[in-house]
């Protein structure tokens, strides 16, 4: 018998991609899984379309956040595999199998592959405009903390998570980097497969890819929140302390540059004191990124870029 695979599904008010998600899971034709979703009490309509899946195992009350409805669904997870899948998001077709057969054969704490990101028009088409790189050394610092370690396209042993323990929920955003630097930090080890795990799909209303300002500002305080935790880290190796520190210059550049722009400059001066309290070169790397985003402004005038991640 194949090694069961758990997936965990946060949900609230998302009735109108939770299907496809859901499909997608079953599109698997893997004969061993369970499908866990831990709805915070949504009110759109979604308890609805989950009651026309009896397969799945639901939950729904209210929560403290994703992370808090995570960490619910990994005290009920009966699989010795752990996969994450969000509401607005679907895996590649067929590859459960894949996954399964490379934790036997290689027996990982973790197997990850690419995920793609896409968006999608009023009228249903999509257009795929990036996706990862595989956090394989030696970029593996690198893509965890200032790159894009794609946290759904991993999957997990559920006994990882007896070193790990779970998502530190005073994070609402960044939790789930934060969980993959600890994975580092505790030496788990990890399989990465140059083959599509994972697709994102880019919308006004995701939780990591919202580019709203006031949302945005969120994900670079949970990040700055982040570089204090680990930078007092003694296990950091210093190279991972070099990207720590670029992430804060990153940062608080992107602070510094929008709370300007929108006319906030006592918010544009806290973040730029902290900026230069840990970067010497912080002014020049400032000035730099402020004309890069004219440029980039300019020439978003003339063609259509897709989004950046």
């Amino acid at each position: 018998m194949p090694p069961k695979i758990t997936i965990l599904t946060p949900s609230f008010n998302r009735a109108s991609m939770i299907v496809e998600a859901i499909e997608s899971v079953l599109a698997q034709n893997y004969p061993s899984f369970e499908h866990v979703i831990i709805d915070g009490g949504s009110t759109d309509g979604t308890l609805g379309l989950l009651a026309r899946y009896p397969h799945i195992k639901i939950i729904s009350e209210p929560d403290q956040g994703m992370y808090d409805a995570l960490n619910k669904g990994l005290g009920l997870a009966t699989g010795e595999i752990i996969g994450f899948l969000n509401t607005d998001d679907f895996y590649e077709p067929h590859i459960f199998t894949k996954i399964a057969n490379l934790f036997t054969e290689r027996n990982k704490d973790a197997v990850v592959g690419i995920a793609k990101y896409f968006v999608e028009s009023s009228e249903g088409a999509r257009e795929y405009f990036s996706q990862t790189r595989l956090p394989l050394p030696p970029r593996y610092w690198h893509e965890l903390i200032t790159g894009n370690p794609a946290f759904n396209a991993w999957f997990f042993k559920k006994t990882a998570f007896n070193l790990l323990g779970m998502f530190d929920t005073s994070y609402k955003i960044a939790g789930d980097r934060d969980l993959l630097i600890r994975f580092a930090l505790l030496g788990l080890s990890y399989e990465g497969i140059e083959e599509v795990f994972y697709h994102y799909r880019f919308h006004s209303g995701s939780l990591s890819m919202n580019q709203d300002w006031l949302h945005f500002s969120k994900v670079i305080n949970e990040n700055l929140q982040l570089v204090n935790h680990f930078s007092q880290d003694p296990r950091m190796p210093d190279f991972a302390l070099t990207q720590l520190r670029q992430l804060r210059t990153r940062e608080t550049i992107t602070a510094t540059f929008r709370s300007a722009r929108s006319g906030n400059w006592q918010q544009a001066k806290t973040y730029s004191m902290l900026g230069l309290r840990s970067d010497y070169f912080w002014p020049l790397k400032f000035v730099f990124r402020s004309f890069e985003g004219i440029l980039r402004a300019i020439v978003r005038i003339f063609v259509d870029i897709p989004p950046q991640m």
